[in-house]
């Protein structure tokens, strides 16, 4: 339910008249027009103003249940517990509220104002008074609409305003911003670039440049540029780390880990470094660095989830008595914001799924998804017309008139399917081929179908599938040309290459189109397992049906009914494995695979684990041991706390 903002306005409005019990009762009344969430912060903000403080903290726990990331309750909590003299509290209520929504100057003054011995937050809290200061009264609004996620109010602001201002700076820059989260990447890069033609020696702007086009798989420039920056501010920080992260994503290790050592020297207290190094170790497989770069993360910030989850997730990592006591004390405390405590709760999922504890690991898995649900966005009903969408578009008869139309090279081989199903044990297995390149889960089918929606900010409908219907031969081809183009940045010099991005099954009609030669392999799993392995992994980004138990067995069930479309229209086109053949059945499997991507055998694709290449997926230290069966049923283990999982799934 949405407020009814007249009614809203006009609670404000008595509010600021001071007539406080009127606004009170004019609320009580008006309850019904206001949504819960709404009604619970005007009522705390009442209450506050009534010197009820103690009775408004109260309430606003309540907003905090709701939406545990509205910035503005958490500034409300620091005035109450200001009120109250607790400035331990009121500093972390303010610090809590400039995370979600930066644009509060009133939580960065109330910083300011406390007693504060943190001099880089006291120096942050500084910079951002100012900026807001100077920042017209139309942006102010654009830059809490975006924080607060209301990103359609944020775009027809910030266009309106730069009608009357079309070389304002920082309001190209939130268009951007918006134009980024909308994914609307086209608009944001003209934008950005824009800016920089103003200003090229905004270290700022640079670093936002670049990190969109990584974003859009522009690795190449983003690594031209980002080289050009930080041979430019060498002694600037912001230049330091965002080579070494494009380094890193451009598979520039061993320079990158180098870069890192080197920024580190000057800045050894950045836990945040720490983390990526332990990433990098961990691509390699130097487990014991890893550890130790994860450990110092979290030695120089104990309230750093990731650090945690990230020793967890190496999954050969055991956790001692004082490291476990933490966590448990942490996930307890109620200013610590939720998003550390998700990465805490798998984190002791994973503790006590190593004891055998079952019932206590899932009450933590259980409780970890929770608490991510509002940070994501997936909708059941939106998938489930996305696939249908995708079985009414790619008919047989499409494929019939439109086959070979695309680019005719044969390098590709596409490995996809749910995640954690064997996908990179499949990639592991072929990349120990001598023709054949790994690369990654690369994202540029996904931005090629994004691309193909031709959508701006503000409008619904979306034109894909339905514009490939239009599409000629020639501009088939050169999208399937531009796809090989890009992944070369990728690629070591080998005839084949591999794509292992799961979530590409959504779209093989677009691949076949584009690429009708290319290779694709379908990793299937027992569908209990493969949902519940989904359902205890805390993914770095994306895949965010996962949540869920009702969610996953949605997915599941249009994943199996898409593949089903596939393998009707596109006979003899896919390969399907499923997991517990290639672990019981492994060496014909291998061949199975082998042959089908007319490779000839080679006794490495058996010794797998022997590959020293650089892996970036949870399996990263599974794929380096023998095949092993003990993971096959253990799903059975949580059977009895998965009951949505069973009601739901129909496979």
């Amino acid at each position: 339910m949405k407020s009814d903002q007249k009614i809203y306005k006009d609670i404000q409005g008595i509010i600021s008249s001071k007539k406080f019990d009127d606004s009170l009762k004019f609320i009580e009344v008006n309850k019904h027009k206001l949504s819960e969430l709404d009604y619970w912060f005007l009522l705390s903000v009442n209450l506050r103003y009534l010197k009820k403080y103690k009775e408004a903290i109260k309430t606003l726990s309540k907003v905090n249940k709701i939406n545990p990331l509205y910035g503005r309750a958490y500034q409300e909590f620091g005035h109450n517990y200001s009120k109250l003299n607790n400035k331990e509290m009121a500093l972390k209520s303010y610090s809590r509220a400039v995370r979600y929504n930066p644009s509060l100057q009133a939580s960065w003054l109330g910083i300011l104002g406390l007693d504060n011995t943190n001099k880089d937050l006291m120096q942050l809290a500084d910079r951002n008074i100012i900026y807001l200061k100077n920042l017209p009264p139309e942006l102010k609004s654009v830059l809490s609409f975006i924080h607060e996620g209301k990103l359609k109010k944020a775009d027809d602001l910030c266009r309106y305003f730069l009608r009357n201002s079309p070389h304002h700076i920082e309001a190209m820059k939130l268009l951007a911003t918006i134009c980024t989260k909308l994914h609307v990447y086209e608009d944001s890069e003209f934008l950005l670039e824009s800016c920089l033609v103003f200003e090229p020696d905004n270290i700022e702007l640079s670093v936002e440049y670049i990190n969109l086009l990584i974003k859009r798989q522009k690795y190449g420039n983003a690594l031209e540029h980002a080289k050009k920056l930080y041979d430019n501010n060498s002694d600037n920080i912001s230049a330091q780390i965002t080579y070494a992260i494009t380094l890193q994503q451009t598979d520039n290790q061993k320079e990158a880990l180098n870069l890192y050592d080197k920024i580190l020297k000057i800045n050894p207290t950045n836990y945040q470094l720490h983390l990526s190094k332990g990433h990098l170790y961990k691509t390699f497989g130097q487990i014991n660095e890893s550890i130790k770069s994860y450990k110092q993360s979290y030695k120089l910030n104990n309230t750093f989830g990731d650090s945690y989850w990230s020793l967890a997730n190496l999954k050969t990592y055991k956790f001692n008595n004082n490291e476990i006591a933490s966590l448990k004390k942490m996930i307890n405390d109620e200013f610590i914001p939720n998003e550390e405590k998700i990465f805490m709760h798998f984190a002791l999922g994973k503790v006590f799924e190593d004891n055998k504890d079952f019932h206590e690991s899932f009450k933590h898995y259980e409780l970890g998804n929770k608490l991510k649900i509002p940070y994501t966005k997936y909708k059941i009903k939106k998938f489930e017309e996305e696939c249908a969408n995708q079985i009414d578009v790619f008919t047989k008869d499409l494929f019939n008139i439109k086959k070979d139309w695309g680019a005719q090279s044969n390098e590709p081989i596409f490995i996809l399917g749910l995640p954690r199903v064997g996908s990179t044990l499949v990639e592991q297995i072929l990349s120990s081929h001598s023709m054949v390149d790994a690369t990654h889960e690369l994202p540029n089918i996904l931005a090629i179908a994004h691309k193909l929606n031709l959508r701006r900010a503000q409008d619904i409908e979306s034109r894909y599938p339905d514009i490939l219907l239009s599409l000629s031969a020639p501009q088939l081809k050169l999208i399937g040309e531009n796809y090989i183009s890009d992944s070369k940045i990728f690629r070591s010099g080998a005839k084949y290459f591999i794509d292992k991005m799961p979530n590409n099954f959504r779209h093989i009609g677009l691949i076949k189109l584009i690429l009708p030669k290319a290779k694709i392999i379908d990793i299937r799993r027992n569908s209990m397992s493969a949902c519940f392995s989904c359902y205890k992994q805390l993914f770095a980004e994306g895949q965010e049906f996962t949540y869920s138990q009702e969610r996953l067995a949605s997915y599941y069930n249009n994943y199996i009914d898409l593949m089903n479309h596939w393998n009707e229209v596109l006979p003899n086109e896919i390969l399907s494995i499923t997991y517990e053949d290639l672990i019981t059945n492994f060496e014909d499997s291998v061949n199975t695979i082998l042959e089908y991507c007319n490779l000839p055998f080679e006794q490495s694709c058996i010794e797998f684990y022997k590959n020293k290449r650089s892996v970036k997926t949870p399996s990263a230290q599974q794929v380096r041991q023998p095949i092993y069966t003990s993971g096959l049923d253990y799903w059975k283990n949580y059977e009895s706390y998965l009951g949505d999982l069973k009601k739901y799934l129909k496979y």
